[in-house]
């Protein structure tokens, strides 16, 4: 297998690799994070948020570390597998949440002034009735009353040309509200029941593909970990400046001697010696039938 010669084609190359990508974002976010500690208040404590979010794509990169594993490796391709199900399953997931979300928020809210709150709320609630939080205090609500002091909502009756125990006359009801309960019937029936088992199905059936296999997949990732890390320097940064000096001393020696043609591949003389030639071929192979 020949190496990219040309820059953007490494460029591609290394980008092929998921592992990579999220090594590209983390950098990015902490540098981001580090530009904004560096400010005034309030920039400071935004800095130290984006930290915070920065630190779960590190702990995420540890999954890499899982492949040579026998037993955690096809684990971690079984997730990297299911993740790519569930963004499908998210496309259809999100049709079927919209339809209810705006129908329920435009009966119950006919009035409400178009802001951001409004995109959250089409959002918010048929999201969580997903997990099973129906919010079971507001799936009969005829009207709304709010507290502006303390920013609630709570239901309250309602009727035409009602009145209460004090005589105070009812609101009228919002038209209409007798059909939320029966569309969010129809909204958990598809997406908590028909939805959700489909998705496991379809992990189901990615775990036992990927478990039928799992030897295979286990020298892969063994052999893509040992390709990255073989021709690295041993020592962490900063310590890293004494491998690279210690890199171009050697190549300058091995030029001036002028070493014979036949003995300057070191890198294939030392995968054999160190046995790991075999995983290096097998890598290869497994590669080509993914």
């Amino acid at each position: 297998m020949s190496e990219p010669g040309k820059l953007k084609q490494k460029i591609n190359v290394w980008l092929e690799d998921y592992w990579n990508i999220t090594d590209l974002v983390a950098i990015w976010v902490f540098l981001l994070g580090l530009m904004l500690r560096l400010q005034n208040h309030p920039y400071m404590g935004y800095g130290r948020v984006i930290y915070c979010v920065d630190i779960i794509f590190w702990y995420i990169r540890v999954l890499d570390i899982f492949g040579v594993n026998k037993y955690l490796g096809p684990y971690v391709m079984m997730i990297g597998k299911m993740m790519i199900d569930m963004l499908y399953f998210v496309v259809i997931m999100l049709v079927v949440l919209m339809s209810f979300g705006v129908a329920r928020q435009a009966i119950l809210h006919p009035d409400e002034e178009p802001t951001w709150r409004l995109a959250r709320n089409i959002f918010y609630m048929p999201y969580w009735m997903i997990y099973g939080e129906v919010f079971a205090d507001s799936i009969d609500r005829k009207t709304r009353m709010c507290e502006l002091t303390v920013n609630t909502c709570v239901s309250a009756p309602c009727g035409d040309n009602m009145y209460d125990e004090d005589g105070k006359k009812l609101p009228p009801c919002i038209p209409g509200a007798w059909l939320t309960p029966a569309i969010m019937a129809c909204y958990l029936l598809v997406a908590n029941i028909l939805l959700v088992n489909l998705l496991i199905a379809v992990f189901n059936n990615t775990f036992f593909e990927v478990k039928s296999i799992s030897n295979q997949v286990w020298k892969f990732q063994r052999y893509q970990l040992i390709m990255t890390f073989h021709d690295r320097p041993i020592l962490p940064p900063p310590l890293i400046i004494f491998p690279h000096i210690y890199i171009v001393l050697k190549r300058l020696c091995c030029r001036c001697c002028r070493r014979p043609e036949g003995e300057h591949d070191d890198r294939e003389r030392r995968l054999r010696k160190s046995g790991s030639i075999s995983w290096v071929l097998l890598g290869s192979v497994f590669s080509l039938n993914l």
